[in-house]
């Protein structure tokens, strides 16, 4: 786990400057979870890891399909489910989302958009559900950046969180 957050550290300031994940940054963390994988728990312990991160990657697909996430979050949080016990996964992805949800409430506090930001997310959910069918949330890549929250940032604080012994 401690390799994990030393990697989140880096995608997390990368997340917060550029706006992205580098893929070079998530296949060498990978890497590093298959050979810690492979060193602790045996060659065994490879076919599990990869289950999990590739579950966990599926499960969080639809997200990035309708534009709520990113690729690079998606890659990142598949990485993390692999270094992290089977059973821990659920806290550590519930504690990162809390910790980037509380962050988002709070940008838009500062930008005073709260009411602008849920009105338009009642519209969008009164879309989808009238028409059934998913569109992307944000309209441009500029939105998305404007109004969304880099993920890598409260992912490392629920990795910190985690060693600390919260999970």
């Amino acid at each position: 786990m401690y390799i994990m957050t030393a990697f989140l550290a880096v995608a997390g300031i990368w997340d917060h400057l550029y706006h992205r994940i580098p893929n070079l940054l998530t296949a060498v963390m990978a890497v590093f979870c298959l050979g810690s994988n492979l060193v602790c728990g045996g060659p065994a312990a490879v076919p599990a890891v990869l289950f999990k991160a590739f579950l966990t990657g599926l499960l969080f697909y639809p997200f990035f399909a309708i534009g709520a996430l990113g690729a690079g979050d998606i890659k990142l949080l598949s990485v993390c489910s692999g270094f992290i016990p089977g059973g821990r996964v659920l806290y550590f992805v519930f504690l990162s989302f809390i910790l980037a949800s509380a962050f988002g409430l709070l940008k838009m506090m500062r930008r005073g958009d709260m009411r602008k930001r849920f009105r338009t997310l009642a519209m969008y959910i009164k879309d989808v559900s009238s028409s059934g069918r998913l569109r992307r949330y944000h309209c441009s890549r500029e939105s998305a950046v404007r109004n969304g929250v880099a993920l890598a940032g409260p992912m490392f604080i629920s990795a910190l969180l985690g060693i600390g012994g919260l999970y």
